[in-house]
């Protein structure tokens, strides 16, 4: 069976994409692990807490729940007068209002809702006492972390990992492909090396541009440029992989500021302006490596 040109890098290619995909797998179960479930308990009530976590914590009232075997369908808003305290290894701590959020969930046909009613900050670990006070019907409440901020810095990070990982294993699968199709130093210093220079050079400009569709791409061109840079040196298409290295990082490091600007309206011009300085870079290096002649940078 013939062996394949540059099995080894596309094999290493998947190991890097896999090992992305493990390590986002492996922060996914950590998180998972380390969740602190909600205490369920009756309400006018008392229940007590041993929180390990400190972070801010959240009060629910399950109006549509089964609790210890019997079916509970209230209205989701508390009765008026219902009064909420909590007291903590310090003393008693201050309870926010509603903060609207809902949840649902369905389990063996029962359809349960669940409303968030008060909201409060444990400053430390240790015990805790909340209170639900009130003249009413018992109901089914619930206390818990507030796990909206964790779960989206999980989302960042996993999703971070997997982009990095997508991105690392392309720019190796391409330097293997180009190891085999454009060998560095086929031609000694001479004219064909040259050539094989410049058509680099051309894939890392269509990389560029692929990124505004696949983000990615634009990482893998930068890798490549890195990985062959010296062998340019001296020539004039040196020019061209420094022009590329610096539209790479001066877009990464506006693109940042643009995105951490965006709640205010000047990281949308910041952004815009980015993009279309972005599309000139790769506009006028293109036509200049066509046309022969080397970047002024």
């Amino acid at each position: 069976m013939p062996r394949i040109p540059g099995l080894g890098w596309y094999a290493l290619a998947g190991a890097v994409f896999i090992a992305g995909l493990a390590l986002g797998g492996l922060l996914v179960w950590r998180f998972v692990a380390g969740f602190e479930p909600a205490t369920t308990f009756m309400a006018p009530g008392v229940v007590k807490l041993s929180l390990t976590t400190p972070g801010e914590y959240i009060l629910w009232h399950e109006h549509r729940t089964v609790y210890k075997g019997r079916t509970y369908d209230v209205p989701a808003q508390m009765p008026d007068g219902t009064r909420y305290r909590v007291q903590g290894p310090d003393g008693e701590i201050a309870i926010r209002g509603n903060s609207a959020m809902r949840l649902e969930a369905s389990t063996e046909g029962h359809e349960g809702r669940s409303v968030s009613v008060a909201q409060f900050q444990a400053a430390q670990p240790g015990p805790y006492v909340v209170a639900v006070e009130g003249d009413f019907e018992p109901r089914v409440m619930a206390v818990g972390p507030n796990r909206t901020w964790p779960i989206m810095k999980l989302a960042g990070e996993v999703s971070l990992t997997v982009i990095l990982a997508l991105g690392a294993a392309i720019a190796v699968g391409l330097y293997g492909f180009l190891r085999t199709v454009v060998a560095p130093g086929a031609a000694g210093s001479g004219e064909g090396t040259q050539d094989s220079l410049r058509k680099l050079a051309g894939l890392v400009y269509g990389l560029q541009a692929a990124s505004m569709l696949v983000g990615v791409t634009l990482f893998a061109g930068v890798i490549i440029n890195y990985l062959r840079r010296e062998q340019a040196a001296g020539t004039w298409l040196e020019s061209h992989f420094t022009w590329q290295i610096r539209t790479f990082w001066w877009s990464l490091a506006w693109g940042m500021l643009g995105i951490a600007t965006a709640i205010v309206l000047v990281g949308v011009f910041i952004l815009i302006g980015s993009g279309v300085w972005f599309v000139y870079r790769i506009v006028r290096g293109w036509i200049e490596l066509n046309e022969g002649r080397p970047m002024y940078v």
